[in-house]
């Protein structure tokens, strides 16, 4: 399946809010995170990978690697928090193309 970028404003924030509600709870935090959501009877989010410097990320992101995450995944999620407080930080989401077609 191919990645589709999610560039609602409305889902890119309630990923966003899930993200950082898991961050405030989980310890140690990267500044490069790549998250699964799956919908269900209770929403389920994983972090998948993380890395230290975007550098480091850009091969963790690729348009394949997040094509086959949705095998698991109903969507992907890319959180960047390369700012000065976590609330600044940048998300990037993708679900399958055939999805909500």
């Amino acid at each position: 399946m191919k990645p589709k970028n999610i560039d609602d404003a409305g889902r890119l924030e309630a990923c966003k809010e899930l993200i950082l509600e898991h961050r405030a709870k989980a310890g140690p935090k990267a500044t490069y995170e790549l998250y699964g959501i799956l919908f269900g009877r209770k929403v389920e989010l994983d972090r998948i990978d993380h890395a230290p410097t975007s550098a480091d990320f850009a091969g963790m992101i690729g348009k394949k690697r997040i094509a086959s995450l949705f095998t698991a995944y109903d969507m992907v999620v890319e959180f960047r928090g390369n700012w000065k407080t976590d609330t600044e930080a940048k998300v990037i989401a993708w679900e399958a193309a055939d999805v909500h077609a």
